[in-house]
């Protein structure tokens, strides 16, 4: 018996070591709540380490990883806030932008407001609002709430909007709020009004805001980093740029 083991243990010791897998296979994605959807299926077809998302507004989770919370790989709905990282010596690399969206003001599905046809955030406010009515926003430094003010304030309409104004903490909060008839309005990325029964009133024309990029980066440290740079490789890849796109977010613009 001795022997029989004493031979198994040598042959073991002379075997080729399969490639090592993340942690038992798990990549840590720090990622933006808009792309709740979409990066829970590209997880199940990336095949270097299994998909593990911390969802929650960019702003939140930069400052979580400063802080330093064990994340691989973050997903940021705005340069801003990815560049904060990088500044604070936390990114492995410069971060890549992996996609782009837009800005949509949103009704609950079948509600009133949806009915009345308001094409631009001056009739919604002129004439889709009802006295006393507010509209549901994300918080200053969250992404989709930084690019909503900006379109509001290149409109003109910032003062008018602000008194109607209520803060989320992400825009996934603004999402739920106004498809719950918690709130009548909102303002949200295109592709998370694909996701609710919510209607799109009318889209922000791109040249008042900011260009919405999503962008990628390593963060550096991190204890999965081949596998983290395997994840950016993966998300500038054609089958997933095809599949972003079906998802309605946009190409990056080329380089």
């Amino acid at each position: 018996m001795r022997l029989v083991l004493a031979s198994l243990l040598a042959a073991l010791a002379l075997a080729p070591l399969a490639p090592a897998r993340a942690d038992d296979g798990k990549l840590a994605v720090y990622a933006a709540a808009s792309l709740t959807e979409v990066v829970t299926a590209l997880g199940k077809r990336f095949e270097p380490a299994t998909i593990v998302p911390s969802f929650g507004s960019s702003s939140e989770l930069a400052r979580q990883i400063k802080d330093g919370a064990p994340a691989d790989v973050f997903l940021s709905a705005s340069p801003d806030w990815i560049a904060s990282v990088k500044e604070a010596g936390k990114l492995d690399g410069d971060p890549v932008v992996f996609a782009r969206g837009s800005l949509v003001a949103i009704a609950a599905k079948g509600s009133p407001l949806a009915a009345k046809g308001v094409v631009d955030a001056a009739t919604l406010l002129e004439k889709g609002l009802a006295p006393g009515d507010r509209v549901a926003i994300a918080d200053a430094g969250v992404p989709a709430g930084e690019y909503a003010r900006k379109a509001l304030a290149s409109l003109g309409l910032a003062a008018a909007y602000e008194p109607r104004l209520v803060g989320q903490k992400d825009v996934r909060a603004v999402l739920h709020a106004v498809e719950s008839g918690e709130l009548p309005a909102g303002f949200v990325y295109a592709t998370d009004a694909r996701v609710a029964e919510v209607e799109v009133l009318f889209a922000f024309d791109p040249k008042t805001h900011p260009p919405i990029e999503y962008l990628a980066g390593a963060v550096k440290g991190a204890k999965h980093g081949a596998e983290a740079q395997a994840f950016l490789t993966f998300l500038r890849s054609e089958a997933t740029q095809a599949e972003l796109v079906a998802a309605g977010f946009r190409l990056p613009a080329p380089e």
